[in-house]
């Protein structure tokens, strides 16, 4: 008796690990945050890549949100307030990626990708030696006076929204 419950305990929580796995495969939005090739894996879906914590993720936008999630992951984009700056390029930051999260899979403040977004724009004539690929660069940077954060999207045509859903699905 002890070993069948032992087992139907053991289905019932792989079944709603897959089930809560599977929501998150399907996309709800067309919108990407950072497009790289594109159908890099032959699915149809366009990719991009965020900094989090020195290394590239990948990822892809599932959902626009009109209101700000609650808890939130902030994400940065490093910007010079022109159309230079955004996806798929993002010539400004280089090194793959104008996103950069705060945290990542396997932090404790990670909250699964649920964007709130925050414009880190460079001040005039200020050109980065390396890519910021950490929250703690972006923050020094702001620091140095290389940069000023604000919440939200900076105002470029084609930014990304201010709140979003956008999983990270492994390194890129």
């Amino acid at each position: 008796m002890e070993d069948s419950e032992h087992t139907r305990r053991t289905v019932l929580r792989a079944g709603a690990a897959l089930g809560a796995a599977g929501l998150g495969l399907g996309t709800v939005g067309t919108v990407a945050a950072n497009p790289g090739k594109g159908d890099e894996k032959g699915n149809g879906k366009s990719f991009g890549r965020v900094w989090a914590n020195g290394d590239l993720y990948r990822t892809n936008v599932v959902k626009t949100l009109d209101e700000e999630p609650e808890p939130g992951d902030r994400i940065y984009f490093i910007n010079d307030g022109t159309t230079a700056s955004l996806p798929p390029n993002g010539g400004v930051n280089g090194g793959g990626s104008p996103f950069v999260s705060e945290s990542a899979p396997g932090d404790r403040d990670w909250n699964g990708g649920q964007w709130v977004h925050h414009s880190a724009q460079l001040e005039d004539g200020v050109t980065l030696e390396e890519p910021l690929t950490s929250e703690a660069d972006v923050l020094a940077a702001e620091a140095a006076g290389k940069l000023t954060t604000s919440k939200g999207r900076p105002d470029i045509e084609g930014a990304p929204p201010n709140f979003f859903i956008c999983p990270l699905n492994g390194r890129a």
